[in-house]
């Protein structure tokens, strides 16, 4: 294994705070949304000043930053696009991300030497696909999540085009995102960045007479959960995957924040360094599992790499959130000159709390809430809440891009 390729992390960032997290837990590069054409286009994205920043921020740390462009575009968005497109052409972009055909062509010509990678909206499932994406002029493909192992391994084997998978994240109910159920249900198209998630809503069931009465639907092995999918997680087969020789293994996410997107990060950029030193084995993975459970996601599964029944979106027992650890703040930033740091509360937390404090590069630590000051007077408080600036007894040094977190309340 000492030999083998290490794929590139490739990271979600949805504003210019999460792209510095990432870049500090070990991002080989991040990918953003502008304010167009991008399919997270309902929170947070960059503007063209964000984006400059960003840019500095990330070839700093030598990490790539590649701008979504993956709606699909209709013949009256034509204009606004090629003006959005001729904003970007002073951008040190190292690639954008795009799914629609005809965006290739207009980006050769706007953004000419733009590397261009194709989405897994675009949905490649065969080498002849990634053969005449290439053609056209694209690096690289982001295959369809659909795949299986073997197909995967086929298609890298056949194809001199730059690859990249999906490991990690919310999958669609739809063949990779290709959905209308929201614009359906409440007006706002998937397509074109607008998604309501109506897959992960709660449904009830109403006989058509009882307006009033409604029913829940209970999920079991005898039934189907209606939309709903699991959460794709590769790291337990993460060195089976880089045995296939991707060129970039991608994270889900540009609707998290910064405390997800840290800790995914470190997980995966772990478990590379791990395969990398040929140490990844029981030990190892269970390690990370157990630190990667404590983001906030569904129940895990592979998805259709090894799923020879296809079977994934009919078995799905128990695919609501499982939330184990609240995130409750993170160091202000720039830190305080003299004594220990000022800590940003996100979320409540009170003295003798166990905090969880992940920081990159760097093992979790445990410290107890021995002490909550809140600032600026040093006033003693029992309870820290949303908003307040406080300092920690116990914790004297922290990293400025520490993730402070502790153990839910059990409901």
């Amino acid at each position: 294994m000492n030999n083998l390729k290490i794929p590139e992390l490739l990271v979600p960032a949805n504003n210019l705070n999460v792209l510095e997290y990432a870049v500090n837990y070990g991002a080989d590069a991040v990918y953003v949304g502008g304010k167009h054409f991008n399919l997270r286009s309902i929170r947070g994205n960059f503007t063209i000043s964000d984006l400059r920043k960003g840019l500095k921020y990330a070839h700093k740390g030598n990490v790539k930053v590649y701008l979504t462009l993956n709606s699909f575009v209709h013949e009256d968005e034509i204009d606004e696009l090629e003006d959005y497109m001729d904003s970007l052409a002073g951008l040190d972009l190292d690639a954008i991300i795009v799914s629609d055909p005809g965006l290739i062509s207009l980006a050769k010509k706007k953004l000419p030497g733009i590397n261009i990678h194709i989405s897994t909206q675009a949905n490649t499932t065969n080498s002849l696909s990634v053969d005449m994406a290439e053609s056209l002029g694209a690096r690289r493909v982001n295959l369809a999540r659909e795949l299986s192992y073997k197909s995967i391994k086929d298609i890298i084997k056949k194809s001199g085009t730059e690859v990249e998978i999906f490991v990690h994240g919310a999958m669609c109910i739809s063949y990779s995102g290709r959905c209308m159920l929201s614009k359906y249900m409440s007006g706002r198209d998937a397509n074109k960045g607008r998604c309501a998630h109506s897959c992960r809503w709660k449904y009830y069931l109403m006989e058509e007479e009882r307006s009033n009465l409604f029913f829940p639907i209970e999920q079991d092995k005898e039934g189907t959960y209606i939309y709903n999918s699991r959460d794709l997680c590769l790291l337990p087969v993460l060195d089976k995957i880089v045995s296939l020789r991707p060129d970039s293994i991608k994270l889900e996410g540009r609707m998290k924040t910064e405390s997800y997107v840290s800790l995914v990060t470190w997980v995966y950029r772990k478990a590379l360094d791990i395969i990398k030193e040929d140490k990844f084995d029981k030990k190892s993975k269970d390690m990370l599992i157990k630190e990667l459970d404590k983001a906030s996601h569904r129940n895990f599964t592979t998805g259709f790499m090894f799923d020879k029944d296809n079977r994934e979106l009919e078995d799905n027992d128990n695919v609501g959130y499982i939330k184990k650890y609240d995130f409750i703040g993170t160091p202000e930033r720039p830190q305080r000159r003299n004594g220990p740091p000022a800590i940003m509360v996100r979320n409540q937390f009170s003295r003798g709390d166990n905090i969880d404090i992940l920081q990159p590069l760097s093992d979790p630590i445990i410290r107890k809430a021995e002490e909550i000051l809140k600032l600026p007077n040093m006033e003693q408080i029992e309870t820290a809440n949303p908003n307040d600036r406080v300092v920690i007894k116990g914790i004297d040094e922290l990293d400025p891009f520490s993730i402070l977190r502790k153990k839910a309340e059990k409901k």
